[in-house]
Formats: C-alpha cells, sequence, structure tokens
C-alpha cells in the first residue's frame, strides 16, 4: 500500500476527495483487498499518518512564532 506523501501516491484536498478515493480504490484492486473492514482500516490509517505530520508541523510552526 502506499505511504502518505509518497511518490506519485493519491492525495486530496477539499472537492479532490472523490478523486482520492478513486485512486485508493485501484490500489486496493492492485494489492487485491477485497474485504469492506480492511479497506477501511487502510483509509484510516493512510489519513492519520498524513494529517499527524501536518498536525505536528502546524504546532512547530506556531512555537517558532511565538
Amino acid at each position: 500500500m502506499p505511504v502518505p506523501r509518497g511518490y506519485n501516491n493519491p492525495y486530496f484536498k477539499g472537492i479532490e476527495i472523490t478523486t482520492f478515493l478513486k485512486a485508493l480504490n485501484k490500489c486496493f484492486k492492485d494489492y487485491r483487498i477485497d474485504n469492506n473492514k480492511e479497506k477501511k482500516e487502510h483509509i484510516v490509517e493512510y489519513t492519520v499518518k498524513r494529517f499527524k505530520k501536518d498536525i505536528k508541523q502546524l504546532l512547530e510552526y506556531r512555537d517558532s512564532t511565538s
């Protein structure tokens, strides 16, 4: 499965969520992941890693501007 911010990985911003989910669904097919529960777990894992890094960067930015 792709890792957040990896080369040519699916991503989303605002209304591009549909494109993101279609790209992720293609990854599921490529990796033969058919179970809906497993798909949901991968989506959550992917987005948590991505946003956790974004939040950490925001906190570091906020600290540096204080």
